[in-house]
């Protein structure tokens, strides 16, 4: 039984360029990051260096993906999207990290340090990646003739 395609439309196309970019540069501050830790703080905080570095990809992954599933709906929807994206991307690892400073002892053997400067550069390696594809996307600036999409 064949599978029905559908063409991917140019909004939906710069979402996933968003995402891809935004992950190779997520994942290339993490490599780093978690090497530095090895020779820095040895095996212990790079275990939790990656594990810092897993959640904040997966935050961010899954906060872009929403945008990617969303870029064909209407601009409110987008926005919507958008915001709630954001709350989760931000919010559920600051609630994390507040969890984590009010009881230490839980998490005696992770380093603090480490998780806080992974996920700091983890995080601008992603933006920074996002914001140079952004940069090289070709977005219309103009609204098409009446009767044409783009």
């Amino acid at each position: 039984m064949p599978r029905e395609t559908r063409a991917v439309s140019a909004d939906a196309r710069r979402a996933r360029r968003l995402l891809a970019g935004g992950a190779m540069g997520g994942h290339a501050a993490a490599l780093i990051v978690v090497g530095v830790w090895y020779f820095v703080g040895g095996p212990s905080a790079a275990i939790t260096a990656a594990i810092t570095a897993l959640a904040v990809l997966a935050f961010f992954g899954l906060g872009q993906a929403v945008q990617v599933w969303v870029a064909d709906a209407e601009p409110q929807i987008v926005m919507i999207a958008a915001l709630g994206s954001y709350v989760f991307r931000v919010g559920l690892p600051t609630l994390a990290l507040i969890l984590l400073a009010r009881d230490p002892a839980r998490f005696a053997g992770m380093n603090r340090v480490a998780i806080a400067v992974t996920a700091i550069v983890v995080v601008l390696g992603w933006l920074t990646a996002e914001i140079w594809t952004f940069s090289r996307l070709r977005i219309p600036v103009f609204d098409p003739p009446q009767g044409q999409s783009g």
